[in-house]
């Protein structure tokens, strides 16, 4: 009787909701952010921040499989990079999961977001 070897797999850290203006080049782990497409081309597009306050919300290029559509809403997890440009050193964010979200509550997925931490506070004193 053969065994087959059994293969494990390290477990990933999930991703923390952020804003983009939160992100520096320093950032570690995964990442997801909730943003709406302002342009877009194959592989590559301009996101900004639709979790963060309207007066602040800042924007990021996300490198992603495929074409995102323009005016639609995505929450995109990914790991933060960093390029250097003619304007110097700019973040990016290389998205490995893309899902759209425009039927989405947002002000509700928000208020969620806020109550689990409220609950993980809660339980871990």
């Amino acid at each position: 009787m053969i065994l087959a070897e059994e293969k494990k797999y390290p477990r990933r850290k999930p991703a923390k909701m952020v804003t983009i203006r939160s992100l520096s080049a320093d950032t570690e782990g995964p990442v997801r952010i909730m943003g709406i497409v302002i342009e877009s081309s194959p592989g590559a597009s301009l996101v900004q921040d639709i979790y963060d306050n309207v007066e602040d919300a800042a924007k990021i290029i996300v490198t992603v499989e495929g074409t995102l559509n323009v005016d639609e809403k995505y929450l995109l997890i990914g790991e933060v990079t960093e390029k250097t440009g003619s304007e110097g050193k700019e973040l990016r964010l290389a998205a490995s999961l893309a899902y759209n979200v425009n039927n989405l509550d947002t002000k509700f997925y928000k208020q969620t977001i806020e109550l689990e931490d409220e609950v993980v506070r809660a339980l871990s004193r």
